[in-house]
């Protein structure tokens, strides 16, 4: 009952959201112009990430990266849909099985590839303009991380933004504003809170290296109002080079951390290698994601 009283209050926030950018979406004329970067025109656009990495033979695994960024651009606003994805499969090593009364003989078997890797990412962003520099934001996002022990993590957000630096070649700005954040382990934590409002602070910032080269930056930080040691942090740090106007390569560097992070149940083995249990544990504050990709835009 009181997961689904989480799920409504979630709800009824998402719902806030759409009708605050419902009414963001009125045409008006009283705000500043929106800065484009360099090769972006007003209208629909989007750029997609592939990568897939397959090996066969003495190992077997499948890794498939698919990261998607949508965008509408207006004179005034932008709204922008990531979605991200990693799912990597792994087949355990082969073992032998001794056939009953044949002396000695045995059989190979090989298992199967299984989901080892996944999470997922969505957000919903929706940005416009107050002033030349000056502009506000609000949005919502989805999260699910596995192997960090998180099923579910839904977050709204909502703030105000400065634009520092708007130069063809160098762009900065940074957001600052509140959250809600409603998350669901694999393992109930006593130590953290399912639910709570927190801080949000973030940054985007990008330099462009000559004619074909781009470094982008952006970090989204949160922390809990009501236990500010329970925080979490994302950054990803990326270099993309055009081949031309429709593709390029990239590389990014993608640091996830949580200040608490989720429990995981792990085997318990005495001093002689016999498992005699389990316990329970905490998984690593930082996990690192490293990446290489083609870039399709359009």
């Amino acid at each position: 009952m009181l997961n689904f009283q989480r799920k409504l209050d979630f709800l009824k926030l998402v719902l806030a959201g759409c009708l605050v950018l419902s009414v963001g979406l009125i045409p008006t004329t009283s705000w500043a112009q929106v800065d484009l970067e360099e090769g972006e025109e007003l209208g629909w656009a989007n750029s997609t990430d592939l990568s897939l990495v397959v090996t066969v033979g003495n190992s077997s695994t499948e890794t498939l990266g698919f990261n998607n960024h949508l965008q509408r651009l207006w004179s005034n606003a932008r709204y922008s849909l990531r979605i991200e994805a990693v799912r990597t499969n792994t087949a355990d090593d082969p073992f032998a099985v001794e056939i009953p009364n044949s002396g000695g003989e045995f059989d190979v078997e090989y298992p199967g590839k299984e989901l080892d890797v996944e999470r997922y990412f969505i957000e919903n962003r929706y940005d416009r303009n107050i002033t030349e520099r000056f502009f506000w934001n609000a949005g919502v996002s989805w999260e699910r991380n596995k192997n960090a022990g998180i099923l579910n993590r839904y977050v709204g957000f909502a703030g105000v933004g400065n634009l520092w630096w708007s130069r063809e070649d160098l762009k900065f700005s940074t957001t600052y504003g509140l959250s809600y954040t409603d998350r669901e382990d694999e393992i109930p934590d006593p130590l953290t809170d399912d639910t709570f409002v927190g801080f949000r602070f973030g940054w985007e910032y990008l330099n462009q290296w000559g004619k074909v080269t781009t470094y982008r930056n952006t970090w989204n930080y949160t922390n809990s109002l009501e236990d500010t040691s329970d925080y979490y942090s994302d950054m990803v740090n990326s270099i993309s080079v055009a081949i031309n106007k429709r593709l390029a390569l990239k590389v990014s560097l993608q640091w996830l951390y949580n200040s608490i992070p989720s429990l995981e149940e792990v085997s318990l083995f005495d001093q002689d290698g016999d498992e005699i249990g389990t316990v329970t544990i905490r998984k690593e504050r930082l996990d690192t994601i490293f990446s290489t990709s083609l870039v399709v835009n359009f």
